[in-house]
């Protein structure tokens, strides 16, 4: 059969349907690439922004926790009530063991669970953008050995004229857009801050 001329000039003068499907389905490949790629650009540069304000309040809320003196000159001593405005590490991160004054961002821990060790005090804080979280801990100078629940029991800043211990570690753990930073603190009473850091992975998304 010999094709019309219309067929013909049809054929000569644009695409035909199956070469019109191939360039869209071409042009979708190619625009689901460049999005693709745009989309991973983006979320790598929120999570270094959330990397570098996460290293940032570590770093800044490490530093302000050892500038405090370890404990107040003299016991009993008012308790701050937050740790933004305490002005020694004691009453900042572990101001009694399980007092009655508990809130949702300063808290005594009395048994294990959700890995945080009985015997601890959490306290969490803003700290430029950032959330942080201190987990304190009193140590024995003796041996070493943490001090527990059965240790502590009565410890109160405002009520008692002695250290429960002389050593405090404090781990704090900054969190900003799914990034994690942690590092230490150790504090001797009557001596400098010595501040431990560690090398730490970003996690999360």
């Amino acid at each position: 059969m010999t094709a019309s001329p219309c067929s013909r000039a049809s054929r000569e003068g644009g695409f035909s349907l199956l070469e019109a499907v191939i360039a869209a389905g071409l042009l979708l490949l190619t625009v689901t690439s460049v999005t693709g790629a745009v989309t991973s650009v983006s979320h790598a540069g929120r999570r270094a922004d959330a990397a570098m304000r996460a290293d940032g309040a570590l770093q800044s809320a490490i530093a302000r926790l050892a500038r405090l003196p370890f404990c107040a000159p003299a016991l009993p001593s008012v308790p701050a009530g937050d740790c933004a405005t305490a002005t020694d590490l004691v009453g900042a991160v572990f101001p009694d063991a399980g007092a009655p004054r508990d809130t949702p961002d300063a808290w005594y821990v009395a048994t294990d669970g959700d890995g945080t060790h009985a015997g601890s005090f959490v306290t969490q804080f803003d700290e430029e953008g950032a959330l942080i979280t201190c987990v304190a801990r009193f140590r024995g100078r003796g041996d070493g050995s943490w001090l527990g629940p059965a240790e502590l029991a009565g410890w109160d800043l405002a009520l008692s004229d002695r250290l429960p211990a002389a050593y405090l570690v404090v781990e704090v753990t900054a969190a900003a857009g799914g990034v994690l930073r942690t590092g230490i603190l150790v504090r001797e009473a009557g001596v400098d801050p010595v501040p431990s850091p560690q090398a730490t992975t970003p996690t999360g998304s």
